[in-house]
Formats: structure tokens, sequence, C-alpha cells
């Protein structure tokens, strides 16, 4: 190649580069008002921290667990009966393991389930509910990813998942957390049109609030969820962190921040991970610290909520 094709060829490479960057950054284009409107789809409107929580505890703690198992896989059409069995552990035995941990310090948790994964494992729901003092909450039919669906099928899977836990539960859900944690353009409006009383997806502050929604009062419950309080990234499959140990560091200096302003502590854990033993142990000595502070109050996310709803600020 001659040095003149060789030059034509980085100018052509370089001009499709530019092209390519240009179509990446569509929001270069947007106008003052777009970029409004896009910021005020789901927006902090009142804060609801209370003056005091119940019994006059300093903090409220959430435990909420993510049993997503298989769903997630089964979504994507993976049939790897090694891959699914990895995910199936978090039913086998994380999830039981978990409770055992709960059940021993008396405390109650959200579990946010999948209707595929309830419908899979019903055991695992039965042992979730057994103790009476767990909530259930819904996370989707089979782990879908909301931003990908069209409308009318977000909402046919989310009534699916709704109509089943509220079948095998005999309680309809009041809480919901997207699959992935991912809202679409129209999840909000279908949580509010499905009467749900809180969410738990968002993540703009670390105490609880109201959602606006383009300027406008939804009456929804925020109980916000951290990457930070989850393990997925560090104990997940592409993890990086060496020991469990680290991570719930992590988690005891969050709470610890929590209890000194008086806020809320919301745990997001996968069964599927955390249900092995060495995070197991962890966590438990985690709950033994929070239990070991004087005004703790370990609660269910719907419990928050309503409590907030009727005394926040």
């Amino acid at each position: 190649m001659t040095k003149h094709a060789v030059l034509a060829a980085v100018l052509l490479a370089t001009g499709v580069c530019a092209r390519a960057q240009e179509r990446d950054q569509p929001g270069t284009r947007w106008s003052d008002d777009q970029l409004r409107q896009v910021i005020g789809a789901a927006r902090v409107g009142r804060k609801l921290t209370p003056k005091s929580w119940p019994g006059g505890a300093r903090v409220a703690v959430c435990l909420s667990f993510d049993d997503d198992n298989e769903a997630p896989l089964l979504r994507d059409g993976t049939t790897s009966p090694t891959t699914l069995s990895a995910s199936d552990f978090g039913a086998e035995i994380g999830t039981q393991r978990i409770l055992k941990i709960l059940d021993n310090y008396q405390v109650p948790a959200t579990f946010f389930l999948t209707g595929v994964d309830a419908m899979l494992h019903p055991d695992m729901l039965a042992a979730i509910m057994k103790s009476g003092r767990n909530e259930i909450g819904v996370h989707g039919w089979i782990h879908e990813f909301p931003p990908r669906l069209a409308p009318g099928e977000e909402e046919r899977l989310l009534d699916k998942a709704i109509d089943y836990l509220t079948k095998v539960t005999g309680k309809r859900p009041v809480g919901y957390r997207a699959p992935s944690w991912a809202f679409s353009d129209h999840t909000l409006d279908l949580i509010q049109k499905k009467g749900f009383v809180y969410d738990s997806s968002l993540q703009a502050l670390d105490e609880p609030y109201e959602i606006m929604a383009n300027g406008k009062e939804t009456s929804v419950v925020e109980l916000a969820i951290d990457w930070t309080l989850t393990e997925t990234p560090y104990l997940g499959r592409q993890g990086h962190m060496p020991s469990p140990r680290l991570l719930y560091e992590v988690y005891k200096d969050e709470f610890d921040g929590a209890y000194e302003e008086g806020t809320m502590f919301v745990l997001t854990l996968h069964p599927y991970l955390s249900g092995h033993r060495a995070p197991a142990r962890h966590l438990n000595d985690l709950i033994a610290y929070m239990k070991s502070k004087p005004g703790v109050w370990f609660a269910t996310a719907d419990q928050i909520a309503e409590y907030v709803k009727k005394t926040g600020k």
C-alpha cells in the first residue's frame, strides 16, 4: 500500500470514528428543554426520613434479597445445566442458609422474587414465608429488562408476576424492584397504575423519599438502593474482590453512617452469591454487630414505606 493510500485509509477511519462518536453522544444535540424533560421523569420529591423511627430507634434497617436465581438465565435462553446449576444454588441452599441467620436473630427481611423463580421453587417460597416476618416483593416475571420492552409487553409481564405472586402468597405485593434495577420510560407509570406503595430501584438518596415525575407528586415511596450495598459487582462472575471480608467492612461503615445520621440502611444481596459459606458468615457477623447497637429498627421494606408515608417530614 502506498503512502497516499495509507493516509487515505487513516482519514477514512478517522471520519468513520468521528461519526460513530457523534452517534453515540445524542445528548450533545439535545435542547435545554429536552435535558430537563429526561431528568424529570423520576426525581427526588419530599424527603421522608421521620424525626424518629418506631420505639425511638435511631436508624431503620432493611435487609433485602433479590432472589433471582435461574430466571435471568432462562430469560436469555440459557440451557446449560452447568450454568443453571450455579444460580440454582440460591434456591437450593443459599436462601435456606440466609433464612437460618435471619431466624437466629429474629429479624425480618424483604425478598424480591421473579414470578418464574417463585414458580420453579415453591419450597423456597414456602421457606421464606414460614416465619411470618418476611415480605415478598415483585422483581419482574422472568427478570426481563424493562428498557428493551414495548410498553404493552412490560405491563403484560408485570401483571403476570403480580398475579402469580398474589395467588401463591395469598397477598398482593405492595413493593416493586425493577429487574436489573432498570426503569423504562413507562415503568414509573406502571408502578402507579398497579397501586404499588413503594419502589426500591432508584438511587438518588440514601434515605427514603417520594418520587416526583415531571414535577408532579406520585405518592410512591422510594427506598433507594446502591451499587455500593450489593455484592454482585464484587462477588459475581466478573467480580474482582479477593475476600467478602473487605466487602462487609464497607457494609459496616455504611451502616455506621446511617446510624449517625438517623436515616436508613438498605442492604441488597443475592442468595446465589451471598448464600455461600464465606459471605454468609460475614452477613451473620454484620447482623450481630447491628443488633448490638441500641436503637436499631429492623423492618421489611413495606413496614418502612408505610411508616414514612405517615410520619415523613
